[in-house]
């Protein structure tokens, strides 16, 4: 393990990396990310998981690349009956930090930094990396792993207002079903 690792975690700041005193070339560094990184961030929608991250850092006389590879499993809730679910996701992104005047973020990937900035904290890119790995439909592999009660009790809601809306109580129903009729001749 690096030496600046274990310095880190002492120091309570796991996720920020050394810039200044980090040597030229490639550094590696392993994470667990684990619930207390997501219990951290008050508005996460991921609830809790285990990710393995891979960083490989290399340091060049005007930038650094970031290179992430994660792999793991994360709790999530399912769209269609509303219990938590573990979703694996794998997914690797590549950042660039360059040096330049002024702090900014000059495109997707690419960070600027300062001479002047001393380390780099990586938390809130990879919590961002990890969202944007995963589905978009966030549901059980199979409908028969979701709660069976739920998804009885939307399928009788849903015959309910099914039923509400074939009646020809509905003055805007009735005027549209007349319309239909009229067209229809």
């Amino acid at each position: 393990m690096h030496p600046e690792l274990d310095k880190m975690k002492t120091e309570g700041q796991i996720f920020t990396i050394p810039l200044s005193g980090l040597p030229f070339g490639h550094t590696d560094y392993q994470y667990v990310i684990n619930d207390s990184f997501f219990r951290e961030r008050d508005y996460s929608e991921v609830k809790k998981g285990v990710i393995n991250l891979h960083l490989d850092v290399e340091k060049t006389e005007t930038m650094f690349v970031l290179a992430l590879n994660f792999e793991g499993k994360v709790v999530l809730q399912c769209d269609r009956c509303g219990d938590d679910y573990e979703q694996a996701i794998a997914d690797s992104a590549e950042i660039f930090l360059k040096y330049g005047a002024e702090k900014d973020n000059e495109g997707q990937d690419v960070i600027v930094i300062t001479k002047n900035d001393s380390e780099f904290d990586l938390s809130d890119l990879i919590y961002e990396y990890i969202i944007l790995s995963l589905p978009i439909h966030r549901t059980h592999d199979t409908e028969s792993e979701c709660n069976q009660e739920v998804l009885e009790k939307l399928h009788n809601l849903s015959q309910v207002e099914a039923a509400d809306e074939d009646e020809d109580d509905n003055p805007w129903r009735q005027m549209m079903k007349d319309l239909k009729d009229k067209i229809d001749k």
